[in-house]
């Protein structure tokens, strides 16, 4: 299970992938960043590097988003459903 959790958290996708993943466009991927309710990973050269749990979460956020959710209740849900937030 932890060697599950540990590869669940690996950057590993650029962003052409992720886009390939989730059926986003990469500029609302980038907005979410924006609104900090997503914080991939980066390579020295600055490239965006989303791991399998950055790409539920965007998945996450996407739904939330289309279900007419604005972007500071998302990351208001986000945090009570990661225990951040009572």
């Amino acid at each position: 299970m932890a060697k599950e959790f540990e590869e669940r958290e690996i950057a590993k996708y650029t962003m052409a992938v992720a886009v390939m993943l989730t059926g986003l466009e990469a500029h609302r991927i980038r907005r979410f960043e924006c609104y900090q309710l997503l914080c991939p990973a980066r390579t020295e050269s600055r490239q965006r590097l989303y791991s399998d749990r950055d790409i539920e979460r965007v998945r996450e956020i996407a739904k939330l988003e289309s279900e007419g959710v604005n972007m500071q209740g998302i990351r208001i849900i986000l945090e009570i459903r990661s225990g951040r937030r009572e």
